[in-house]
């Protein structure tokens, strides 16, 4: 018999619904672009909206294979609504796609071990520091998150709850979204952990999941679309460096981190939800050994974990995609427990998640301007300063940050100190992030505007002008 807790009431369903829409949505333009990432599906989109260009994506005037489009085209739609790009229409997608992963984990749950076990794997989801994050972020992790979650979840119907090949065919387009949007390590999130678990349980739907032939005609027809299209215009040239940097050097690389690195990632960002797996873990092993839906769960979290734990590459939000199923099983074993305690221990239980939930809106909603102001305050003087000097080119002492690129509102080229002293008469604003060098110290006369701190504390950039007036005053190579 299902387990009810007091938040299965009304008006506290209500109350976490609100928490969670304020979570996602509360904000999501306040807050200038955090990270390099955000700024470079920022500037790529910018790009592609200006050019009218949806095949062949831009970065700072380069063509950028990197990723596949579907992240961009999606962000591309509240771009065009609201007839710009800006941070709100960036990071939209994501915040919508984390409310679609969270109302998936509830259904699942509550299918699962009834309507307690749904809204405790949404309080997990809601109250993890990786998975909030990111779906304030405009990064594709959270698209790629939810479109892999969903795949696995029609699959999920699928073999347990309605045989009907329809969901089959939905988990597969699902699946071909997800190689459009990272390409195929969604195979490694999706397809893998289900053959584990065709292995480990052989059962006549899994078999005809795995081998159907129109689903996978489907994905592969939607995943691998954009790769035909820009092969048959660019050339199959085109993804060697790609490959190479993408692929080879995540896998085989030599800046990798010990194996048990994902541990911690998972640990921290569940916490302290994960503590409860060491009060009776014979149970939970007991309950998924016995539990079909419960293995298949299983095998979508650790197969991944195994897999990515090999490669040389590690970073927590590569994980992100799992975090569903973790939230599932946390919420299968905390619900068990609940019907076992009583008095405070229970009470702990039961509001310790909605509290913890609570403290992540706070956060965002009132400290994260306050607690990053730090990290932003040079972006609206960037965007200030070079929109009012907007003719001369602008160029950047070394790779730009991306986060330049975007503020600056147009392409920034990349000039060493040599190219700056042998080009005496190029005109333009140059963009030291930095202390300036010594040998173009004869410009600080020709600085505009000092950014303090820039990113960082204590790290400060400049906005020099450029001219022949500035550069009379340098030493030129010859």
């Amino acid at each position: 018999m299902p387990i009810k807790t007091e938040l299965e009431r009304g008006l506290w369903g209500l109350a976490l619904l609100a928490l969670l829409l304020l979570l996602c949505l509360w904000g999501n333009g306040d807050i200038p672009f955090l990270s390099v990432n955000e700024a470079r599906r920022a500037v790529t989109v910018r790009e592609m909206y200006e050019a009218g260009n949806w095949l062949t994506p831009h970065m700072n005037g380069d063509l950028y294979l990197a990723k596949p489009p579907l992240f961009y085209w999606l962000a591309l739609l509240p771009v065009h609504l609201s007839a710009g790009v800006s941070e709100w229409a960036m990071r939209l997608p994501s915040a919508l796609f984390a409310l679609a992963v969270i109302a998936g984990v509830y259904v699942a749950g509550t299918r699962l071990g009834g309507r307690s076990v749904g809204i405790f794997a949404s309080l997990f989801l809601g109250a993890n520091a990786g998975f909030s994050l990111f779906a304030r972020r405009a990064e594709i992790e959270m698209t790629l998150t939810a479109f892999c979650f969903l795949s696995l979840l029609a699959a999920w119907f699928y073999l347990f709850h309605d045989g009907r090949r329809r969901w089959a065919i939905l988990s597969y387009a699902l699946l071909g979204c997800s190689l459009l949007t990272k390409g195929p390590v969604s195979l490694l999130l999706v397809t893998v952990p289900i053959l584990a678990f065709a292995l480990i349980q052989p059962h006549a739907r899994t078999k005809a999941l795995l081998c159907d032939g129109l689903g996978w005609l489907i994905a592969l027809s939607i995943g691998a679309s954009w790769y035909v299209a820009v092969t048959l215009q660019e050339g199959v040239g085109i993804w060697e460096s790609i490959f190479q940097q993408d692929i080879v050097s995540k896998v085989s690389g030599n800046n990798g981190e010990v194996w048990y690195a994902y541990l911690g990632y998972l640990a921290g960002d569940f916490f302290p939800f994960w503590l409860l797996l060491l009060v009776r873990p014979r149970q939970l092993w007991r309950s998924t050994g016995a539990n079909s839906q419960l293995k298949l769960m299983s095998c979508v979290v650790l197969v991944p974990l195994i897999i990515f734990s090999l490669f040389s590459d590690k970073h927590a939000k590569y994980l992100l995609p799992i975090y569903p199923a973790v939230a599932l099983l946390l919420a299968f074993h905390w619900v068990e427990l609940l019907g076992a305690w009583q008095g405070w221990k229970r009470r702990a239980m039961v509001w310790l998640p909605p509290f913890m939930l609570f403290c992540f809106v706070a956060f965002f909603m009132f400290l994260e301007p306050r607690v990053f102001a730090y990290r932003v305050q040079a972006l609206p003087e960037i965007s200030h300063a070079t929109s009012a000097n907007p003719k001369p080119p602008l160029y950047s002492l070394g790779e730009p940050d991306m986060r330049l690129v975007y503020y600056a509102g147009r392409t920034v080229k990349a000039l060493t100190a040599d190219a700056i002293r042998s080009d005496a008469g190029k005109d333009g604003q140059l963009f030291v992030d930095g202390p300036i060098p010594p040998s173009l110290l004869p410009l600080e006369k020709c600085v505009t505007q000092h950014f303090e701190p820039f990113l960082k504390h204590r790290k400060e950039a400049w906005l020099i002008g450029l001219g022949e007036t500035c550069h009379n005053e340098l030493p030129r190579i010859h």
